[in-house]
């Protein structure tokens, strides 16, 4: 009689622990994937490279694969040297009802990433003539 009570409970705490660990997995693989993306946008050398290289390589990097989620969504702005990726898609849990408000679309995971535009090439020629200040002034010119 008791375990008429109980096993629904049980099964219910599996299925939402399993359904949490997808959103926690697709979370941090979401926040991972916008990164890498803001990363290999802000060191592209074109004028308005970065926005350009991520919305071309977003649907290869999300690729498939995330569990239980819709398709990812993903956008690219610029603000001056500051890259910004925004991502976003929603697990689906089976009882959306018990698991999420009554007419929610699952348990949404929205994520932001910034990366500076760097050019290498003209920090290192900046640290250089720095250097080379400092090491004539110390020689007294």
């Amino acid at each position: 009689m008791e375990a008429c009570f109980i096993m629904p409970w049980v099964i219910f705490m599996f299925v939402f622990l399993i359904y949490a660990s997808f959103y926690v997995y697709d979370k941090c693989v979401l926040f991972q994937d916008a990164y890498t993306l803001c990363i290999r946008g802000s060191i592209q050398k074109e004028e308005g490279g970065a926005v350009n290289y991520i919305n071309a390589h977003m649907n290869g990097q999300f690729g498939k694969k995330y569990f239980g989620t819709d398709k990812v969504q993903g956008s690219a702005e610029r603000h001056g040297q500051e890259v910004k990726v925004y991502a976003q898609c929603s697990v689906q849990p089976p009882f959306n009802h018990f698991m999420t408000m009554a007419k929610a679309s699952g348990w949404q995971i929205k994520v932001e990433s910034k990366a500076w535009e760097i050019n290498p090439t003209k920090l290192l020629r900046g640290f250089r003539m720095v250097e080379n200040l400092l090491y004539k002034n110390k020689e007294g010119w």
